[in-house]
């Protein structure tokens, strides 16, 4: 299970490590669970601890904001290591996520 907490209403969930081919389907599994049956709609992903970021770890982070979207909810993602941060920019989709360079920055945009 991952790592999160529920803080103002928003689910932040912690992601730690390299987020490729082997855990993305878990990460994207645990995810699905806390929006389809705990019902949250408004999600951050804090990747502070993530060192690595394969093409998998993406289809799990656009899949939970999908997800999101058709409930109406919101995905922020937030603490971006340089290094996965240029991956987002090579394969250009830093403009389809809500990135933030901080939690209480990413909560904040929840809140107004």
């Amino acid at each position: 299970m991952l790592d999160h907490k529920v803080q103002d209403g928003v689910l932040i969930v912690y992601l730690k490590g390299r987020l490729d081919v082997s855990i993305a389907n878990e990460v994207e599994e645990n995810l699905n669970d806390l929006i389809d049956n705990q019902g949250h709609t408004k999600v951050i992903l804090n990747m502070q601890d993530v060192d690595y970021m394969s093409s998998s770890g993406f289809r799990a982070c656009i899949s939970t904001l999908r997800k999101l979207n058709a409930k109406e909810g919101g995905l922020k993602i937030c603490g971006i290591k340089p290094a996965v941060k240029r991956i987002f920019d090579v394969i250009e989709l830093t403009s389809l996520f809500d990135i933030r360079e901080t939690e209480e920055e990413a909560l904040k945009t929840f809140r107004s």
